[in-house]
């Protein structure tokens, strides 16, 4: 089951954490902060969700290291390369997926473009929070009900950002 967190302020400085470790392992490599948690006031599961750009070529080597970083092939289906972990800050552990991403991938690209636009755009940033307020509020609404119920909110920004 899924339930709403309030937006943590502790995201950004979790996130950057997270993204010097994994240069400090693999280099000047892109590592993208994306999903909620990314967005300052947002709630939603507390689950940082972090994209690595990936090529095909990269993607043993990356995932490779990401495993003796501690991250495990995720246990959940999903349509990316998933990688699920847990990173302790301060006294609290955060859950965090790692998606190792073709850079050139729309979906990494729209994750981008939402990101940005809800950062800079605080009237739809405070709507998508409401909706997801909304979206876990139900009743017995798991996982994958609280992704398919939110999704005509943000198709909606999808199609105002193009």
């Amino acid at each position: 089951m899924v339930c709403y967190l309030p937006y943590d302020p502790e995201f950004p400085f979790v996130f950057e954490a997270i993204r010097k470790l994994i240069q400090a392992t693999l280099g000047s490599i892109t590592v993208e902060h994306v999903g909620s948690t990314a967005i300052p006031g947002i709630g939603g599961r507390g689950v940082l969700d972090i994209a690595v750009p990936t090529t095909a070529e990269e993607y043993p080597g990356v995932q490779a290291a990401m495993l003796e970083l501690g991250f495990q092939d995720s246990p959940f289906p999903h349509y990316l390369p998933l990688l699920a972990g847990r990173f302790k800050w301060d006294a609290t552990e955060y859950p965090v997926l790692l998606y190792l991403i073709p850079p050139e991938s729309s979906v990494y690209q729209d994750w981008l473009k939402f990101r940005d636009h809800m950062r800079s755009n605080a009237a739809d940033a405070s709507a998508y929070d409401t909706v997801k307020r909304q979206v876990i509020g139900l009743d017995s609404v798991d996982a994958e009900q609280y992704q398919v119920n939110k999704t005509p909110f943000i198709q909606s920004v999808a199609r105002k950002i193009q």
